[in-house]
């Protein structure tokens, strides 16, 4: 019994240690003092490749695509949405599955953050889970079934056919604080919006590519009210596309847009197909929210907005690439971190365990 107890310990305090850099305040143990794992050098783990489940879950890519269909059949939205979740997810801690888990009586989780607050579609990925569970008990990660999900969701809206990197092990907890100091905000400019990124390990090139993905999808008027505030500097090039978005965010002056909150589309020409109309939007001035705009108004981004707008095959293959560059952020692979079984529960083993060792 003490030597499983020992196994046990030494499972979570090895996925914990891989999810926080030494020396983190915020790191639950912490506390254990020098004899912490945290301390102990990790072995090298693998990297992510293509087609790890052929031969252990060969069924995956069927039942994504199945449970995929089914849901757009439900809500023509979801594509950008699942899309979201999971550049949230690689964005707060790594692609890692954290931004899946549930806040606990330790921990509030980082779907819980404020910027978090109108991610949806958790049940699309919980319901892949289950079907997964089903053919392929304990075998393939939160983190993959995202990632591929994210990936489908892409080619169901009439994008490239993503091919996605798997081997990703699921993360043991999720913390608020994570997603609200590494998301990019909708107001920010081109030197903020590099330094996220950068901090995240992309660069200024992924943030123009990546961008992209919200020629799907919808946005929420207190994203883009800032441009309402002429002391903000942030006005629309296309006046009268401002003044449409004006009257409907406020129902025509009769409201507040802080309290109405209303959604549109961030691209309204075409709103759940994946194109280069985004792209196009942005020269003539109707990009929606601060941080879209701001691709075409900086020169150093507006020449690749240019080259987008004018070639579908260059963003598509372009795409590819940072979404598998995306997809590698700080990854749990190999013996570090877990397998769930459902994708918003932690395994419990560790809370327990952390528990005891307090004690």
């Amino acid at each position: 019994m003490a030597r499983i107890r020992f196994q046990q310990t030494l499972i979570v305090l090895l996925s914990l240690a891989a999810f926080f850099r030494v020396g983190d305040a915020g790191c639950p143990i912490a506390s254990l003092g020098r004899r912490s794992l945290k301390q102990a050098p990790v072995p090298a783990q693998p990297a992510l490749i293509f087609g790890f489940y052929d031969l252990t879950c060969p069924t995956l890519n069927s039942i994504i695509d199945t449970r995929m269909r089914f849901w757009v059949l439900q809500d023509i939205r979801t594509p950008g949405k699942v899309l979201r979740l999971f550049f949230h997810d690689c964005f707060a801690a790594g692609c890692e599955a954290s931004i899946l888990l549930n806040s606990t009586a330790e921990f509030a989780a980082e779907k819980d953050a404020p910027i978090s607050v109108t991610l949806d579609k958790f049940q699309v990925i919980e319901d892949i889970k289950s079907e997964v569970e089903t053919a392929c008990p304990g075998i393939v990660s939160c983190a993959d079934i995202l990632a591929l999900a994210a990936a489908k969701a892409v080619e169901l809206a009439g994008g490239p056919i993503l091919v996605t990197e798997t081997g990703r092990r699921d993360g043991v907890v999720s913390y608020l604080a994570g997603a609200t100091a590494s998301m990019p905000l909708s107001t920010q400019k081109i030197p903020d919006l590099e330094a996220m990124f950068v901090q995240a390990g992309l660069d200024i090139n992924d943030l123009v590519i990546l961008s992209g993905a919200h020629t799907i999808g919808e946005v929420h008027c207190s994203n883009f009210a800032d441009r309402f505030d002429p002391a903000a500097n942030s006005p629309f090039g296309d006046v009268s596309f401002g003044q449409e978005l004006l009257a409907f965010c406020t129902r025509n002056g009769a409201g507040d847009i802080a309290t109405l909150n209303l959604k549109t589309f961030m691209d309204l020409q075409t709103p759940n197909s994946f194109d280069i109309s985004y792209y196009v939007n942005l020269i003539i001035g109707r990009g929606v929210m601060t941080s879209d705009q701001v691709l075409f108004n900086d020169l150093r981004t507006q020449p690749m907005v240019r080259e987008f707008a004018a070639n579908r095959t260059l963003f598509f293959e372009s795409f590819q690439a940072s979404m598998l560059k995306m997809g590698r952020l700080h990854v749990l692979t190999g013996t570090n971190g877990v397998i769930r079984k459902q994708c918003g529960v932690s395994v419990q083993l560790e809370i327990s365990i952390l528990r005891s060792l307090r004690t």
